[in-house]
């Protein structure tokens, strides 16, 4: 027989596969359309915040497991049937089969988002839509995944669609690796064994990378392979192996589903994963497909679990943006409870998209004779996507602007009446409903009001160890006496008032911090990285080596009051982050410096410039109240009285952020906060002066 292979299509003679009986078409299996309704049921419910399913996230491995197995399961029949595999109509079939509802879904969600979201947010959503049309958007979660500045924005609306990029970088290899080995190889069992080898091989790479590279791990879809793989061994074995009787098959499905469901109730978001911890629900979900359709399978094959089944897919698309989206359209915070209501009305848009929108277009596709109508249909669909996700950015901003120019706040006279010119200029701003127009920085620039040492490499990011020895040398370079700032980002805010006073002062300043990175003694775990801060401890010792070496005037101490959990020392949580602390202010006092405690900031209660650009004529809505805005209140306590038994010098910034009946957000022209915690540049340079007066530096004229 002959055979040719092209691009679009490949022609397998049968001698180039094992001579097996052709296995009969199989029958339609309603406990798989089940077992997809647990799946979105798990997501949802994790989504909503249901502290029983802390691990419903477990579902998108059993839609991986599912979504394997049938694919492959389709590809080897078509080939040993047939003879042949014609890719470019598997490509425009699946096009039709997902394009039509994920455009509808990308293109709904970017004008809900236009409309009703933060307009700061809109640009990075908008990357999100051209990421999702390529189902791409894995890789880029993977990469920014870690950016710990960004840590408190809004999530991403598409955020969802990574798990559909994940699924489609498999539907794009897999013909691929079928073509490859029947032609090259000519038999079947190799094509068996290439599954098998890559499966093990992405395995192995799963378990290895989820401590080191947790965002890669998660998101990636080499990590993520090895789940689509072993539905795919299953739908190369299930064929050829016995039906498993009634009894058996019950009792393996129950245990399938039993292990999904311990996962589910079990893990939770410090939970490594995926690596081996993704094997439950993975192999729950493996045992529930292998188990067949036994006469006991009348749980999964209920007439209602099979209608949720076919309308996962439809589901998932909506209940991330509704659920992201509907507290900002009803103005209002979302409970559990709301959230449930709100994902029960994104089934309602699933069962009408579904019925009006994916099964028609699906239909359509199948009845089609040729495949290149399909292709062009599912291109074009990606090109509406596209496009709206590149305009979107430019449509009008709903934000008003402001319609007042707010004046200049200044300071003048001693200390003490520069704090109490402070305090009325921070009352007075609390009845400030509108945004002044000159603003500073703007709520679009807000995010890049970074000091310049997040761009020099002074201030370093969570992987990264070494300091540049640049770093030793801002504020006067020549100065004889060097003052040191020392710690987390909560520091590093701290950087522009401190320079300016160095500077003023001819004094050296140099700046030691590290994202994440408390300036106490402890170890911690780092959420973003899923794994214990190890970065961190290297660096505070390289950083007191780097001060032994200097011998500064005085050590500026300061970081976030609530850096989370210490895994190190003995006592409470407040015990050991106050031994911590005194463990590192005693070396620093060592070297022979003055140790100040900077206390941390007052904080607001919400990501300042996304709140603001939802509510620029309600502004005094943002501002946090003063107990809102105290983190750790006991703790920050505690560590005071302990940096003053040991000779040091305690500052509390709270007065300069809050007055008696809360903490604006803008005071003045000046934007306060650039995020949902740091201060912007422009309000730590305008608290230079007083910072500078109450560190008592001016023993080093």
């Amino acid at each position: 027989m002959p055979h040719a292979s092209t691009v679009l299509g490949t022609t397998l003679s049968p001698e180039k596969i094992d001579p097996q009986p052709h296995p009969a078409k199989p029958e339609f299996r309603p406990d798989i359309e089940g077992l997809r309704a647990v799946a979105i049921i798990l997501v949802v419910l994790y989504h909503c915040g249901v502290s029983a399913f802390s691990g419903g996230y477990v579902g998108v491995d059993v839609f991986f497991v599912i979504s394997g197995f049938l694919i492959t399961g389709h590809l080897a029949r078509e080939v040993e049937t047939t003879g042949r595999l014609h890719i470019g109509r598997f490509y425009a079939r699946r096009g039709m089969r997902l394009l039509p509802a994920a455009t509808l879904t990308i293109v709904a969600t970017l004008l809900a988002a236009w409309w009703w979201l933060p307009s700061v947010r809109l640009k990075d959503i908008a990357t999100d839509g051209l990421a999702a049309t390529g189902y791409v958007l894995n890789y880029r979660l993977a990469a920014t995944g870690t950016e710990y500045r960004g840590e408190g924005d809004l999530p991403s609306p598409l955020q969802h669609f990574w798990s559909l990029g994940v699924e489609e970088q498999f539907y794009l290899v897999i013909p691929l690796l079928l073509v490859l080995t029947a032609v090259l190889l000519k038999r079947r069992a190799a094509f068996v064994a290439v599954i098998a080898l890559v499966t093990a091989g992405s395995f192995a790479w799963s378990v290895l990378s989820t401590d080191e590279l947790a965002n890669w791990a998660y998101f990636g879809a080499p990590t993520r392979a090895w789940e689509l793989g072993a539905g795919a061994l299953l739908a190369l074995a299930l064929p050829y192996t016995p039906r498993l009787p009634d009894a058996l098959a019950s009792l393996v499905r129950l245990i399938g589903l039993g292990l999904i469901v311990v996962a589910a109730m079990n893990f939770d978001d410090r939970t490594p994963f995926p690596g081996y911890h993704a094997g439950l629900p993975v192999l729950g979900a493996f045992l529930v497909i292998a188990a067949g359709r036994a006469v006991s399978g009348r749980l999964l094959s209920h007439g209602v679990m099979r209608a949720i089944g076919a309308r996962s897919y439809s589901w998932y698309l909506w209940h991330w943006p509704v659920l992201l989206i509907a507290p900002y359209a009803l103005d209002e915070d979302f409970g559990t409870g709301k959230k449930l209501a709100a994902a029960g009305c994104a089934y309602l848009m699933a069962v009408i998209s579904y019925a009006m929108v994916e099964r028609p277009l699906h239909e359509l596709g199948r009845e089609r004779p040729g495949w290149g109508v399909n292709a062009l249909t599912g291109l074009g669909l990606m090109v509406v996507a596209a496009v709206v996700s590149l305009l979107v950015p430019v449509l009008p901003d709903r934000t008003p602007e402001g319609t007042v120019n707010a004046g200049r706040v200044e300071l003048t006279g001693s200390t003490s009446a520069r704090e109490k010119q402070l305090e009325q200029k921070l009352s007075a701003s609390l009845k400030v409903d509108d945004l002044p127009k000159n603003l500073t920085p703007s709520l679009k620039g807000a995010a890049r009001d970074l000091p310049p040492v997040y761009y020099d490499g002074c201030h370093q990011e969570l992987e990264i160890k070494d300091v540049p020895k640049s770093c030793e040398n801002f504020g006067d370079p020549r100065g004889k006496r060097t003052v040191v700032l020392f710690g987390d980002s909560h520091a590093a805010q701290w950087w522009p008032a401190l320079n300016q006073v160095a500077k003023q002062k001819k004094w050296r300043f140099a700046s030691f911090t590290k994202s994440a990175c408390t300036a106490a003694d402890v170890r911690i775990y780092l959420e973003l990285t899923k794994r214990d801060y190890t970065e961190c401890i290297q660096w505070r010792r390289d950083i007191l080596k780097r001060v032994q070496a200097m011998k500064p005037a005085v050590v500026v101490m300061s970081a976030n009051a609530d850096g989370g959990e210490a895994l190190n020392g003995e006592g409470s949580q407040d015990d050991r982050w106050v031994e911590g602390w005194r463990r590192n202010a005693e070396a620093m006092q060592a070297t022979g410096a003055q140790v100040v405690y900077l206390e941390d900031s007052a904080w607001p209660k919400v990501n300042v410039p996304e709140c603001l650009s939802t509510k620029p004529t309600e502004i005094s809505d943002c501002a946090a109240s003063e107990r809102q805005a105290t983190t750790a209140p006991d703790r920050r306590k505690l560590i005071e009285e302990m940096i003053e038994d040991i000779g040091g010098t305690v500052v509390d910034p709270m007065p300069w952020f809050c007055a008696p009946k809360g903490c604006p957000t803008v005071v003045g022209n000046m934007l306060v906060y650039q995020d949902d915690s740091h201060v912007t540049q422009v309000y730590a340079k305008f608290l230079g002066p007083i910072l500078g007066e109450k560190l008592r530096l001016r023993q080093l004229k």
